[in-house]
């Protein structure tokens, strides 16, 4: 739907049908004229706007100065998929230009915030696009139908403390801000509440970018966007990541992985503060902030030359450490009911449980002890959770994965609570050990069994010699 038919008198015509669509299938909506002046905001913007009324008759950018009204009114080109949140509302906003007898008249905007099935169902219309181009958010709608803030990030530990207070400092400023950390350890929620703090009140487009999850080939029109013609395939022009991000905040999400090709363009992005779209020569302002995020050791891999030292400086101006669960035991209990809570659950632990699971090394961190609960909650019958459960449930998984590929699998003795490994290097490398063991030294099995990346299990049978 790049253009919407539509009467002028429609357009201009208050309390009428268009109206009551406008109210009844949006989460929010606007009508604006040819000059982007608010004609008609939806009775839903209630729930959003202070006073939405005051807001009638004046240019749109009093609301929202950074989407890019004007160009759908100038140029008839819509624009979709933009992430954007206003007033600590994230929502999945689209622009339409408005046409009478091939002349724009004016722009519908349209926001959904919480509707997911809505979301999803555009989603799945765009890729299944007789074009067959991808969706422009490669399906992240986890950061579209919800938002973090720093209270989202569960720990009283004086760790968690420090780290969110360096967050607040960096999310003070407009430099970049880059977020080291091992896999499940709250890299999300950290950049989404950076970006949070730094636009508390008003509008801003947040953008994520995975950099594992876009195809090589698609990459760079994924974030410069694209001229109409500028490679088979490009039928019209469309604006990438770092356009639709205006002023808001961009996240490269595991930058680590990016080709060396790639971070070269990105970089003098960065440095120049303007791109090209592919195929097209005119210079547009990048105005975003930069919010990176690994789980790699960038020094490494620029001292290994597959990452560049000039990119690393300039991402790395704010670099914040997420603490991995491991060095934050104390912080578990709260994590444990949360995720109860979550589910509405109850389960009993005993001290002993609670103990163990405590001192154990947690290679997937929060997400794996999050995955350990709920499969507790379903799998009992309102019994208490004993150490010795505990320790089965964090055990059996790897035989159970070498019976299901039909992989023999040493016999597993019970477990002697008492001769159990007391330091956590001890159990972390008797975990890594045991998946090891019975995935028959597959790296990629024993990872996911494990909950970590490749490289991180990598690391880890290099230091404990395995």
């Amino acid at each position: 739907m790049p253009q919407i038919s539509m009467e002028r008198s429609i357009l201009y015509t208050r309390g009428g049908a268009l109206d009551k669509l406008l109210d009844s299938v949006f989460d929010m909506a606007m009508l604006l004229d040819v000059h982007c002046n608010i004609l008609y905001l939806s009775a839903s913007n209630q729930k959003v706007l202070p006073n939405p009324q005051q807001f009638i008759g004046k240019p749109v950018s009093l609301l929202d100065k950074y989407s890019p009204f004007q160009q759908v009114a100038s140029t008839g080109q819509s624009v979709e998929g933009l992430a954007v949140e206003m007033y600590g509302h994230r929502g999945f906003s689209n622009l339409y230009p408005l046409v009478e007898d091939g002349q724009i008249i004016g722009v519908l905007s349209y926001i959904y915030f919480q509707n997911r099935s809505a979301i999803e169902q555009i989603l799945t219309q765009r890729t299944n696009h007789p074009e067959g181009r991808q969706p422009d958010d490669y399906r992240q709608v986890s950061l579209v139908t919800r938002s973090y803030d720093f209270s989202d990030f569960l720990g009283d530990s004086p760790l968690v403390k420090q780290m969110l207070d360096r967050c607040r400092q960096a999310a003070a400023s407009d430099y970049p801000v880059l977020l080291i950390g091992e896999t499940g350890t709250g890299k999300e929620i950290l950049a989404s509440g950076i970006h949070a703090a730094r636009h508390p009140k008003c509008f801003a487009p947040y953008v994520a970018i995975n950099c594992t999850a876009i195809p090589e080939n698609l990459m760079e029109s994924e974030l410069f966007g694209h001229e109409k013609g500028a490679f088979t395939g490009a039928h019209q022009r469309k604006l990438g990541k770092f356009e639709q991000a205006g002023e808001g905040d961009v996240l490269l999400d595991e930058i680590g992985d990016m080709n060396l090709s790639l971070q070269s363009k990105l970089l003098r992005a960065l440095e120049s503060r303007e791109f090209e779209r592919v195929g097209g020569q005119e210079l547009i302002p990048f105005r975003a902030n930069i919010i990176a995020a690994t789980n790699k050791n960038l020094p490494a891999l620029v001292e290994a030359g597959q990452f560049r030292a000039d990119l690393y400086y300039r991402l790395s101006v704010i670099e914040v450490f997420l603490v991995p669960l491991r060095k934050r035991p104390e912080d578990i209990p709260l994590l444990v009911d949360h995720f109860l809570q979550s589910r509405s659950g109850s389960l009993r632990f005993t001290h002993q449980a609670m103990e163990f699971l405590q001192r154990y090394p947690w290679p997937g961190n929060v997400r794996q002890l999050r995955n350990l609960v709920y499969r507790l909650l379903a799998l009992s019958s309102g019994e208490q959770i004993t150490g010795e459960r505990v320790m089965q449930e964090l055990s059996t998984g790897q035989e159970s994965y070498s019976w299901a590929l039909s992989q023999p699998s040493a016999p597993q003795p019970a477990p002697e609570m008492e001769h159990s490994p007391r330091t956590l290097e001890q159990l972390e490398r008797q975990a890594i050990a045991q998946a090891l063991e019975h995935c028959q030294r597959n790296i990629s099995l024993a990872a996911r069994q494990l909950g970590i990346s490749r490289a991180t299990l990598y690391k880890k049978v290099e230091k404990f010699h395995l």
